[in-house]
């Protein structure tokens, strides 16, 4: 079956060092598997790929920061994909195979946030 990975499998751990840091890890792990490629720029006839193994992790750290005892705000930054593990071979051009994606979705990405806490 296309697109269905021979292993899969996720992590998520929290580490909090002091009261209120916060250090959250996660990552999926995404066996090689079979996936088509359509006949177009990439490729002259359709084809099965195997596609390479990926190990999509992330790192976010985050502070609670109390205000007049009644809420909390939580600033956060953080990583995604950390070692930019992504598909290399992307078809290109008005012939490209738009369903010749497989792979973590995003390239590596800094992200900050708040939070409210009521």
């Amino acid at each position: 079956m296309f697109r269905t990975p021979d292993v899969y499998g996720y992590i998520t751990a929290t580490y909090k060092p002091i009261r209120n840091l916060s250090i959250a890890f996660s990552g999926t792990y995404t066996g090689s598997m079979l996936v088509q490629h359509m006949e177009g720029s990439g490729t002259p006839v359709d084809k099965t790929v195997k596609s390479p193994q990926f190990f999509d992790a992330g790192i976010k750290l985050s502070y609670e920061i109390k205000v007049f005892n009644t809420c909390c705000i939580e600033p956060s930054i953080g990583i995604t994909n950390l070692f930019n593990s992504y598909q290399d071979d992307f078809d290109s051009g008005y012939l490209r195979d738009s369903g010749y994606i497989y792979g973590p979705s995003t390239p590596r990405s800094l992200t900050a946030s708040v939070k409210v806490h009521l």
